[in-house]
């Protein structure tokens, strides 16, 4: 008997319970050759960005980055820095929301990624759709 014969799937837990804490950050004006190095030598498919300031401006993904080099005239040379190729408003989650709640958020949305902000807009992680993956547990019939 397999495990899908005796037990179901749920989601228990607050985003919280799954989230990366203390993400690495890319302040807004970092050039996008730093941005391509800390792609290339990081497993991060996306990044918090910040201002001076460390407050949550936008977020970048590899993608962002990539949509530069997908175009048929040299955009790239218009791009400079993170600025420039990052998402606003930045997708953002509490940290007590349900892992459901996440769920729904990254599908409206249309994201595989969100900052965790707390209630004075701190960054305290991120989560992505795998982290929100791990979040589904079994439950016996």
């Amino acid at each position: 008997m397999s495990i899908e014969d005796e037990s179901y799937p749920y989601l228990g837990g607050k985003v919280k319970d799954v989230m990366t804490p203390d993400p690495l950050v890319v302040l807004e004006n970092e050039s996008l050759s730093r941005l391509i190095e800390v792609f290339a030598k990081s497993k991060f498919h996306g990044l918090p960005v910040v201002n001076a300031e460390y407050d949550l401006v936008g977020v970048v993904r590899d993608t962002d980055l990539m949509s530069i080099f997908a175009r048929k005239e040299p955009a790239s040379m218009r791009f400079r820095a993170v600025n420039d190729v990052m998402q606003k408003p930045p997708y953002v989650i509490a940290p007590d929301a349900t892992i459901q709640g996440a769920i729904m958020k990254m599908f409206a949305d249309g994201t595989r990624f969100l900052v965790v902000l707390d209630k004075d807009k701190c960054i305290q992680g991120v989560v992505t759709s795998i982290d929100l993956v791990r979040g589904i547990r079994w439950k016996k019939h």
